[in-house]
């Protein structure tokens, strides 16, 4: 089934400024580089167009006085807006930060193999040096990076990995906001896939204000590094997902603060109307929202539990660890925060206690080979399961690593 609203994700009142598609701002017909900023075109000598309730106009027979106006060209920056390979993007140059960030979820969209461990922050390199955040702005900041577009949506391949750690899908997020609600709200949005052909996701910062005592009330947020990148009060998500002729939405504001696990996504519900007011965006301006159901009332909103994030946490690290040094610090650290592993966990943590023992054993034997060394090994099944001597020499080796450090 084709939605009617797959090409309308968000319009705003910047939007005849024109899309900067990688290093290219693309106005009328003409894209020349100027000598001050490659990244930028000259618009000084451009056919200027201006929109009017009859269209576009153009100049030099009808718009002689706009000519006048901007004989030295369009003042152009501001809002930058972009299409990378997995998600699309509005930039805030004034802010150093993400507007809007849209993504695409499917089930097969999520698969894949890309690391994060690779990636790196960095510039978005078809953003001029002036307008952008660096991540010496975060160092010691107190503010944590975070992904609008999560690593964990971009996993198909490593160059849409590496793409969401450009500092254009990045704002300053409370560190436990970061890692805590806002992550396992990131992982309800991945899981609705599991219930919907398609998932469209959008998310961004807000600037909301606080009531004064005098009634007045007052915008105020911090800013950080030499950039003074701005630090939002708030985030925001709005999700549109369908499977069949089931349509469903749900948009949300949440603190950019600590929030535990009492809480409920409910809490944070707010009405399309309401989010579009305050970023001053329209959001899925194709969808009729007329057929368009509550996604709260369709799913519950239910966030993981602790003791589920805790295992899918340990699970995802587990999975992740390569070498029996990490694998028996993770385990440890595990023990000492308290939590409790499950039977599945357990499970996973005896398989890659044995296959990293059978990897670390075939490297120590060919690096022998390499120097002529005749060092015995003992030849371990592949599919076996753990029996008891087995499990105790892989744990005394396991012990003998965490000892070293």
């Amino acid at each position: 089934m084709k939605l009617p609203f797959v090409g309308g994700v968000v319009a705003g009142c910047l939007s005849t400024m024109g899309w900067i598609t990688f290093s290219k701002l693309s106005y009328s017909s003409s894209e020349t580089s100027t000598k001050d900023d490659p990244h930028f075109a000259d618009l000084s000598k451009a056919p200027i167009k201006i929109r009017s309730s009859e269209g576009f106009s153009h100049y030099p027979e009808e718009n002689t006085r706009v000519e006048q106006i901007l004989r030295f060209g369009w003042p152009i920056g501001g809002r930058i807006k972009r299409k990378l390979k997995n998600h699309v993007l509005e930039y805030d140059c004034t802010n150093k930060i993400p507007v809007w960030v849209a993504e695409h979820l499917t089930q097969e969209s999520l698969k894949g193999t890309a690391s994060r461990q690779v990636a790196r922050f960095k510039m978005d390199p078809h953003i001029p040096k002036k307008f952008s955040a660096q991540n010496s702005d975060y160092k010691d900041s107190g503010w944590s990076r975070g992904h609008m577009s999560p690593a964990g949506n971009n996993k198909m391949l490593q160059e849409f990995m590496d793409e969401s750690f450009y500092l254009t899908n990045i704002i300053p997020q409370d560190i436990d906001n970061n890692g805590g609600f806002w992550n396992r709200f990131e992982i309800f949005c991945r899981d609705l896939t599991q219930k919907y052909t398609d998932v469209w996701v959008t998310s961004g910062p807000l600037f909301l204000p606080t009531q004064q005592e005098n009634g007045k009330k007052i915008v105020t947020y911090e800013v950080i590094g030499e950039n003074e990148v701005a630090v939002p009060t708030h985030l925001y998500k709005v999700i549109v997902a369908h499977n069949g002729d089931n349509i469903v939405t749900g948009s949300f504001v949440v603190p950019n603060k600590p929030i535990d696990y009492s809480h409920h996504l409910k809490e944070f519900q707010v009405t399309m109307d309401y989010l579009e007011r305050k970023v001053g965006n329209k959001f899925y301006t194709n969808m009729n929202r007329d057929e368009a159901r509550d996604l709260c009332e369709d799913t519950g909103c239910n966030l993981m539990s602790k003791t589920e994030m805790d295992e899918y946490i340990i699970t995802q690290r587990l999975k992740g660890v390569n070498s029996l040094k990490k694998l028996a610090k993770l385990w440890k650290n595990m023990e000492k925060k308290g939590i409790s592993a499950n039977t599945k966990v357990q499970e996973l943590y005896q398989k890659r206690l044995l296959d990293l023992s059978r990897e670390e054993a075939q490297a120590g034997a060919m690096l022998a080979t390499a120097h002529t060394v005749d060092v015995p090994s003992r030849e371990i099944t592949p599919g076996k399961n753990l029996d008891d001597g087995e499990s105790t020499a892989a744990h005394k080796h396991l012990e003998r690593v965490a000892a070293s450090g």
